[in-house]
């Protein structure tokens, strides 16, 4: 059984965001590959725009929940909450949704508290470095939202990595750090594990046993540098706070599974980052 922690399905608000839009062939020129192109195989359930195909190629992988992360992210596109719960109501038992919140949105903490204490959501998805302007995680701005979600006992998944911000200071885990210490008691999964400071997440997670971390792409992408040092961690001192994420449509679920289970895994921490830790943090097992 695997849990999915960081997908995006073919629903309403998802299909506008641009991994939706279509992939560009490599280009003729190899000198400007990326990463992310390369060894990319064709994503059919995320071409066709079919959600009952997409639940489908979840049971086939043996998907059995997944995470759905909001966002409400100014030029990078908005996925709505209300959606989210549409979805849980439609699968029920398949989807655990998080509430994307922008902290400069008028209603901010009380659209924490709708989400979690009335629809029911596991807790709250901000993503500071695509924000207009962007942010960093720790800007004081936060705090409210923070404050609302570790009061209601939410999760706060953050998203880290070079992607996200005008440059790498914005993807510094320094800034997870300062968020993980002035809150102890909640527990927070960094998505994209701070990429490509691989090697200071990796101590802030050591330094924080509330830092869980979502690598994604960045483990299951054949090319991707740093990849095994996750893994390295995730086989000793992060064996139960390292999960699974597809990423979904980044790459089809049988494509990120595959990937993902290439590296060189302890076989007990693979079973764990696929479903033990992400059930064990949802309050499912």
């Amino acid at each position: 059984m695997i849990i999915d922690f960081r997908a995006r399905p073919p629903y309403k608000s998802f299909l506008k965001l641009s991994l939706y839009k279509p992939w560009r062939p490599l280009p003729e020129d190899p000198a400007e590959w990326g990463a992310f192109e390369l060894g990319r195989e064709p994503n059919i359930t995320a071409d066709a725009h079919d959600m009952d195909a997409f639940v489908k190629e979840m049971d086939d992988n043996g998907i059995v929940k997944a995470a759905l992360m909001g966002r409400h992210a100014d030029d990078f596109g908005i996925v709505d909450n209300d959606e989210l719960y549409e979805l849980t109501q439609k699968y029920p038992g398949r989807f655990f949704p998080f509430a994307g919140i922008n902290p400069r949105e008028e209603g901010a903490v009380e659209e924490v508290e709708r989400c979690i204490s009335k629809m029911g959501f596991k807790g709250i998805s901000v993503d500071p470095g695509w924000l207009n302007p962007p942010l960093k995680g720790d800007d004081p701005i936060f705090t409210p939202v923070y404050d609302k979600c570790a009061e209601l006992g939410g999760i706060l998944v953050m998203s880290v990595s070079a992607a996200l911000g005008p440059d790498l200071t914005y993807s510094d885990p320094v800034i997870v750090q300062h968020v993980a210490t002035r809150y102890p008691g909640m527990k927070i999964v960094v998505a994209h594990g701070c990429w490509p400071h691989v090697e200071r997440m990796l101590a802030v997670a050591m330094r924080c046993p509330n830092v869980y971390l979502v690598p994604d792409c960045y483990v299951y992408i054949d090319c991707m540098p740093f990849a095994d040092t996750y893994i390295e961690a995730a086989n000793s001192f992060l064996k139960y706070r390292t999960i699974f994420g597809s990423t979904y449509p980044e790459r089809s679920l049988k494509q990120t599974i595959e990937g993902w289970k290439k590296r060189p895994w302890d076989p007990e921490a693979l079973e764990l980052s696929l479903y033990g830790n992400a059930a064990r943090l949802l309050g499912i097992e």
